[in-house]
């Protein structure tokens, strides 16, 4: 979203002063002080009002934001001046086009459709995620049924569905999880699980060949 509001913002600055040079060609010295006096005026109220309460702490820095934002809309008042009698009707359809394009709009937007849409399951046969935090011991009884290859597996799979992680609660949770793995491997197995940690595995790694297998191959002692 930076780098769209970055995009956003120089072609709103390009055109408008591309309309307030076409002003300044087309109106009268009088005409374009006037229109300017009174856009940077409006600019200014509007951004004090805006401003004050959020920067109350920081006044030289209300003061800048204040300027920057009363001369922006007082330049934007001249460019519209100017592009009328070019543009003619098809000025306020391309003014409306730019603030439904703007970060601001966009993001209230997109925040009031994804309040709206239904949860992401957060994997495959798995229930959402709790909203309030668990600690590794929740996930103790589920996971010690689990052989050792399955449990490797798991671990595996759990640093994919951490990637994909979209909000830091969900996160929080999945970590929580491979947490429980990780416990329940050194419950296992203390000195596999210290001789596969100290060997550098790969974030998508697993243990299989650093844990001592039952006799069946599948187990680990418990």
């Amino acid at each position: 979203m930076n780098q769209y509001r970055g995009v956003w913002l120089a072609c709103c600055r390009s055109f408008a002063v591309i309309g307030a040079c076409l002003a300044i060609i087309i109106y009268p010295l009088p005409s374009i002080i006037a229109v300017l006096c009174l856009g940077t005026a409006l600019g200014a109220v509007v951004s004090y009002g805006t401003f004050s309460a959020g920067l109350e702490s920081n006044k030289q820095g209300r003061h800048h934001r204040a300027g920057v934002v009363a001369v922006s809309v007082g330049v934007a008042c001249l460019a519209v001046e100017g592009y009328g009698p070019v543009l003619g009707v098809w000025l306020w359809p391309l003014i409306v086009t730019a603030v439904v394009l703007s970060p601001k709009v966009l993001v209230f937007f997109l925040g009031h459709v994804s309040r709206h849409l239904p949860p992401a399951p957060f994997s495959s046969g798995m229930a959402a995620p709790p909203d309030v935090p668990v600690e590794a011991a929740v996930f103790a009884p589920s996971i010690r049924v689990l052989d050792n290859h399955d449990l490797c597996q798991a671990w595996g799979r759990s640093y994919t569905w951490l990637e994909g992680a979209d909000s830091l609660a969900l996160q929080a949770y999945i970590v929580t999880l491979r947490q429980a793995y990780l416990d329940e491997l050194e419950r296992r197995d203390p000195a596999g699980l210290g001789a596969w940690l100290n060997s550098g595995p790969r974030p998508r790694g697993g243990p299989q060949k650093f844990l001592h297998h039952g006799t069946d191959e599948h187990h680990l002692p418990a």
